[in-house]
């Protein structure tokens, strides 16, 4: 559901091919030469660095030619991933979503720029002139005005709010920036798309996906949701985890997280290398079936495809980078820039455990799709330049060295950034009150409550605190002590190891704690953890 982790004329071939090409007995008959590179690939990338298992899709010109998984589902076991493993695809389901609103508007149910309010009355941002203007298309399109992931503690790490909670918690979201006048990637609003969808069409957005693109498409193993996964097929998700002093260690299984259906139109689909194979072709065929029917018209596709919103530019390639985009844009539910002079469509999608990544180049009619079972960066980033440069049929540039490079500058950098965030600039000074005062409950009028309760020896209702308990009382993942860092800089130590921990500096008025703020501890965090967002009131 994220694009980042802690630590995105086929007619003929269509009518050629045929679903039969799907099987892996056709698969393997038609595998054609950039099959075979990507193949060899991702055998020398699997070599290369700590990833359990992939999943990849490669379409040649119009036709499936690699369906494959590699290593294994779930370190530790021989269960070997293959075409029918699934994985979490995340924020690949925005494209998904966006399709869904055309099919729509080719229907005249809604139009790409009818204001959200035509539809979800009650919807409101927290700028009134901006609740006036956003449209259906701005949802799409990452340029609302709020900030990088906001809301986001709404949708993940395992929380209790409803698709209802999300939406309405939208008024309270601070406007960081320019309403269209800038980038800004966030999940709320494909939520908010998702509830536009319900109201028009009336049914839930999953059986929307279900019967208008899974169905059609014969994508039998794809589900709209973590929860609905054949837990015998699925893939495990992994994270190399650590002390933070230390840096990341080796390849930790994590618990499967199916717990996130409110935010199922951001990124809720899991699919297969077999599956995913299909959602490519139709994307590369304009919308086009292979029976010749249409799931969306040519004028659609090409609407989904176009640059929306800038979100970078550069002065264009360099030796250390040779497929650095001189403009990089999004579309709806698509990424579109410049990769070595061709137009390359592409998205990334991040879960606790999961990365994955779709590159097309529609004048080739090609694409890879790459499915991973890890929060490996280099892993990604050797894939998802390498796999375009060899549809391209290139393989003039090491990207698994550049990788490497990369990930020990990074973690290096990291380490000295992390060092740095927790060393206290007070030396460590004692709070101010006593324990107890910062006891109490406050509230986000976005996110909801935060309790933060005394901790006291065994058998005592009363006496000295013996330490601070927080529960942000949404989110059950996020719980765990909180422990005196620097003055009135308090930090977490979550129970759940696998959660980003968070830094709390409390605000005093007359001596009586009054509010407090919150940000990540790690410079490796999510930007999905948003917890510089929240303004925690105290309530009692």
């Amino acid at each position: 559901m994220l694009t980042t982790t802690r630590r995105s004329a086929l007619v003929s071939a269509f009518a050629t091919t045929g679903l039969a090409a799907f099987g892996s007995r056709a698969l393997a008959q038609e595998t054609g030469a950039v099959a075979a590179a990507v193949d060899r690939y991702a055998q020398e990338v699997m070599a290369a660095f700590d990833q359990p298992g992939l999943g990849i899709t490669v379409v040649e010109n119009g036709k499936v030619t690699l369906a494959k998984g590699y290593g294994v589902k779930t370190l530790g076991t021989q269960d070997r991933c293959d075409e029918n493993t699934i994985f979490g695809i995340a924020s690949n389901t925005k494209a998904m979503t966006a399709a869904l609103i055309g099919m729509l508007v080719e229907e005249g149910r809604l139009a790409w720029d009818d204001p959200v309010t035509k539809h979800l009355p009650d919807f409101a941002m927290s700028d009134p002139i901006v609740t006036k203007l956003m449209t259906v298309r701005d949802l799409l399109v990452h340029r609302s005005g709020l900030t990088l992931g906001a809301g986001d503690l709404m949708l993940w790490p395992a929380p209790t709010h409803t698709r209802a909670d999300i939406v309405a918690g939208l008024k309270y979201l601070p406007i960081g920036g320019q309403f269209r006048g800038g980038y800004a990637y966030d999940n709320v609003l494909y939520v908010a798309a998702g509830a536009v969808i319900e109201a028009v069409s009336g049914k839930s957005w999953e059986e929307m996906i279900k019967t208008r693109i899974f169905d059609p498409l014969g994508m039998t193993s794809t589900v709209s949701s973590p929860a609905l996964v054949d837990r015998s097929r699925r893939a495990s998700p992994h994270a190399r985890l650590g002390p933070p002093t230390r840096g990341l260690g080796p390849q930790t299984v994590l618990p499967f997280d199916a717990s996130f259906d409110a935010a199922a139109p951001a990124g809720g689909t899991n699919s297969t290398p077999k599956d995913i194979a299909r959602w490519m072709l139709v994307q590369l065929g304009l919308g086009m079936l292979p029976n010749g029917k249409r799931l969306w018209s040519e004028p659609t596709a090409r609407e989904m495809w176009r640059p929306h919103t800038i979100t970078s530019w550069s002065e264009g390639p360099t030796d250390e980078n040779p497929v650095r985009p001189s403009m990089q844009a999004y579309g709806l539910g698509w990424f579109v820039q410049d990769h070595r002079g061709e137009r390359l469509l592409w998205h990334t999608g991040g879960l606790a455990g999961f990365i994955s990544y779709t590159g097309l180049l529609p004048g080739r009619k090609s694409g890879i799709m790459i499915m991973t079972n890890a929060e490996e960066t280099p892993v990604l980033r050797s894939l998802r330049y390498g796999g375009p440069d060899r549809l391209q049929g290139r393989t003039d540039y090491d990207w698994i060295a550049s990788s490497k490079r990369v990930q020990a500058e990074t973690e290096a950098q990291t380490l000295k950034d992390l060092a740095r965030a927790t060393t206290p600039t007070s030396g460590g000074a004692k709070p101010s009150l006593p324990l107890e005062a910062y006891a109490g409950v406050y509230r986000d009028p976005w996110y909801g409550t935060v309790t933060i309760s005394v901790a006291r020896p065994p058998g005592k209702k009363a006496g000295k605190a013996k330490g601070l308990h927080v529960s942000f009382d949404k989110t059950p993942a996020l719980r765990g002590k909180l422990e005196p860092f620097d003055g009135e800089m308090f930090k977490t130590t979550f129970d759940d190891r696998t959660q980003e921990d968070a830094f709390f500096t409390f605000d005093l008025k007359d001596g009586r704690v009054v509010s407090a703020l919150v940000k990540a501890v790690s410079p490796l965090a999510d930007f999905s953890y948003d917890y510089q967002d929240l303004r925690l009131t105290r309530v009692s």
